[in-house]
């Protein structure tokens, strides 16, 4: 069983001179192109109108939505995302502010300009902001959705992180298809898109909900703020970039905590510090598109939880010190 400290980390926390001449030329061509269609598919995410349904696999959980985008030169740029299983579940962003709508727990919003429930917000992103630590191939043309289809795949440089194989439609840029494999090509996460319709105006229903009362804005979790503890995490793999450290105490249980934020651009990780209390689980190691790994280190409970392969999870904590 995971305890409710498992629970709140994990609902608190989420990537070749003669014949050698001519192949790299041909390397650097694909490369190329394959930023063109990630670019593509960047602006379509964030510039067209549209209504979609999709379904989204990871672990033994398959979850339908339906997802709307609306850009209004009155009411700006309005997403919604509903989950279309179980309790009522909704994330709706208006422009720069992300709500988060949950019958079975309280209301929030965050400021940001996209939502990453499905698809990572480098997605949204130019290319260009992840080459340092992946690279993206393209593959062949494919149909998915009855619709033409280009794929590419996003590899890591040193395949010590997660790679994608994307599916993108050739006329309007949209993803139609994602899987998320590890680096053995065990898939860990997967979506595609079971309707798509393109429109020259926003959705009527993203006009509507414009204007909707937003719930409490949390505060910004990406700030560099002192923390409690004198152990804290000494590295770091190459490619990450610390974004914040900060105390606070979690949702759930209110655990006082230490916690660092960490990001390439597109996987992030946290790590967490707690004084060690009686009834914490040590020693857990939980593997999927999140990776959650804990271990004790003297009166300390280190936790790591993220987008990144459990051996990276393991050497980050083991240099938490």
């Amino acid at each position: 069983m995971i305890t409710r400290l498992y629970r709140s980390i994990l609902c608190g926390a989420v990537l070749f001179a003669g014949t050698f001449s001519v192949s790299a030329q041909q390397t650097n061509e694909q490369a190329e192109s394959g930023a063109d269609w990630f670019n593509r598919m960047a602006e379509a995410l964030t510039e067209l109108n549209f209504e979609a349904s999709l379904v989204h696999v990871h672990g033994d959980q398959i979850e339908p939505y339906q997802w709307l985008q609306g850009n209004d030169p009155e009411t700006g740029s309005t997403e919604l995302l509903i989950q279309m299983n179980g309790p009522d579940f909704r994330i709706l962003r208006v422009n720069n502010k992300v709500a988060h709508f949950n019958t079975s727990s309280s209301n929030y919003a965050l400021e940001s300009d996209t939502i990453t429930a499905i698809f990572p917000a480098a997605f949204s992103q130019p290319f260009e902001r992840l080459s340092h630590s992946y690279q993206v191939m393209v593959g062949g043309g494919s149909r998915v959705l009855g619709r033409n289809a280009q794929h590419i795949r996003i590899l890591s440089r040193d395949n010590q992180r997660y790679s994608y194989a994307l599916w993108i439609d050739r006329k309007h840029g949209m993803p139609l298809k994602m899987i998320m494999m590890n680096q053995s090509g065990d898939v860990v996460e997967q979506m595609q898109l079971t309707s798509l319709s393109v429109r020259d105006t926003a959705p009527e229903i993203t006009k509507e909900i414009s204007n909707i009362e937003m719930p409490p804005l949390l505060k910004d979790l990406r700030v560099q703020s002192a923390t409690n503890y004198s152990v804290g995490p000494r590295w770091a793999p190459r490619g990450f970039k610390l974004l914040s450290q900060q105390s606070h105490t979690l949702v759930v249980d209110a655990t006082p905590v230490d916690h660092y934020l960490f990001s390439d651009g597109l996987a992030e990780y946290s790590v967490y510090v707690a004084e060690l209390t009686e009834g914490m689980e040590t020693d857990l190691a939980l593997s999927s598109s999140h990776t959650l790994f804990s271990k004790r280190y003297n009166n300390f409970l280190v936790t790591v939880v993220g987008q990144v392969p459990l051996t990276m999870a393991q050497r980050i904590a083991a240099e938490v010190k």
